[in-house]
């Protein structure tokens, strides 16, 4: 009989994946104990004697069985519903503190893309055919997918450029499906409208669409964006409101990449991503990298003014709204504590060409931060080396983030943003408007 989690071991524990509810479930060891001795016996006061008596309280083993029971982990009968992967580089990983392989990974399939926005940072638009002879293959990217849920990373997000130029998409898309991955797109949805049909033909299942708006009108999509789509984006946004109705598990997420073009536009964002019934709505500062340009950035000023009118427009919306600023909140998952920036950690990014790198931001330091490419090596071996790159080994700090109080999730920001201000790892985020 099929279990219903798959389980990773860590070294912290163990990580679950509920198949049925998509998500992650972090354990520590002494919960991951429990479990793997509940496989082996049935009689659950045999085991707590036997093994974790001197640890914790009836009581407390006793809570954490009816909860695993609650949550599915562990059936009426105490047997397990968990599938275990074989992990034999735990002495590995205990010693670096890595997972045995990222949560999620953002595969860019292709850098041709319609717009010309002035931030994106991989410089996407019209490409060369000799380069779209060097993208990863149909047959490459489904083998690296097979392999990703062979070692438990369910989560997907497909970008590029845009996703949707890559031949074979709705085929990958399929696929996808076909494996049980959770899949989310990031797109301008501008060819939306072409693909439509095939994907509810196909029946392919996303879990998110995010939807790169920046602009909330023609004139201002046209000078970010580069191209005058914005009729053909609202479109197709009712399109995908047609498509929510045929998987009404899909969640929409507007995103905006706040510049000096438009950071004074926030609550027409809002009006807009309530007027077309979104469900998230994203902003995060614009990165000075490919095509953005200095005279864009944000100062911690505005960016400070920014995070308060975003708390007020939160007070006033069912929409849930992020701002992907400084303190990062990546250790308030509890188990991934100390890890800050997650970048090369908790994810990863694989390019058009097989790169494989912490995030898409450093396609363009790629000769030092490529942990290796996915046409010469497997995604396993890749993974595994990342301990031996600089940027997982990150033992000095900025001395002012070690005085602040968000120190322990958010380790100085953004890694990339201090490399690129300031070609070091260690220095401060210079986004970050925290003041001692």
């Amino acid at each position: 009989m099929k279990k219903r989690f798959i389980g990773r071991l860590e070294y912290f524990g163990s990580l679950l994946f509920d198949l049925e509810r998509k998500e992650y479930i972090p354990f520590d060891k002494d919960a991951t104990s429990i479990l793997f001795n509940i496989s082996n016996f049935k009689d659950i006061d045999e085991i707590y004697y036997r093994y974790f008596s001197n640890k914790f309280n009836y009581l407390s083993y006793k809570s954490f069985i009816q909860l695993a029971q609650y949550l599915g982990i562990i059936n009426d009968d105490y047997s397990l519903n968990v599938e275990f992967l074989v992990n034999e580089e735990l002495e590995l990983l205990n010693e670096y503190k890595i997972l045995s392989a990222p949560l999620k990974v953002y595969f860019a399939l292709t850098y041709s893309c319609p717009l010309r926005c002035k931030h994106c940072f991989s410089n996407s638009g019209d490409i060369e055919d000799s380069l779209k002879k060097d993208e990863l293959s149909f047959e490459k990217i489904k083998k690296i997918l097979k392999e990703l849920k062979e070692l438990g990373v369910y989560y997907i997000s497909f970008g590029g450029g845009e996703p949707f130029d890559k031949d074979n998409f709705i085929q990958i898309l399929k696929y996808s499906n076909d494996l049980n991955l959770v899949v989310f797109i990031s797109t301008s949805l501008i060819t939306f409208d072409k693909y439509y049909q095939e994907i509810i033909d196909n029946n392919i299942k996303i879990k998110e669409f995010k939807i790169s708006i920046d602009a909330v009108s023609s004139r201002d999509y046209l000078n970010i964006k580069g191209r005058s789509y914005f009729d053909k984006l609202k479109n197709n946004l009712k399109l995908l409101k047609m498509y929510k109705e045929f998987n009404n598990e899909v969640s929409i997420r507007f995103h905006f990449v706040l510049n000096k073009l438009n950071y004074n536009d926030l609550p027409a964002f809002l009006n807009f991503a309530e007027q077309y019934e979104a469900d998230k709505l994203s902003f995060s500062p614009i990165f000075i990298t490919g095509r953005a340009t200095k005279d864009l950035a944000l100062s911690t000023e505005i960016l400070k003014k920014i995070d308060t009118v975003i708390n007020n427009m939160k007070e006033r919306t069912r929409i849930e709204i992020e701002f992907f600023n400084v303190p990062l909140e990546v250790g308030k998952t509890g188990l991934y504590t100390g890890f800050g920036c997650g970048c090369g950690k908790t994810v990863c990014y694989i390019s058009p060409y097989g790169d494989v790198l912490p995030s898409g931001m450093f396609i363009n330091y790629k000769e030092k931060f490529s942990y290796g490419n996915i046409k010469n090596s497997s995604f396993k071996q890749i993974w595994l080396n990342t301990y031996l790159k600089e940027i997982n080994n990150i033992s000095e700090y900025d001395t002012r983030c070690k005085e602040c109080e968000y120190f322990d999730n958010c380790r100085g920001g953004c890694r990339f943003r201090s490399f690129n201000e300031f070609n070091s790892l260690i220095y401060k985020d210079p986004t970050c408007y925290i003041k001692k």
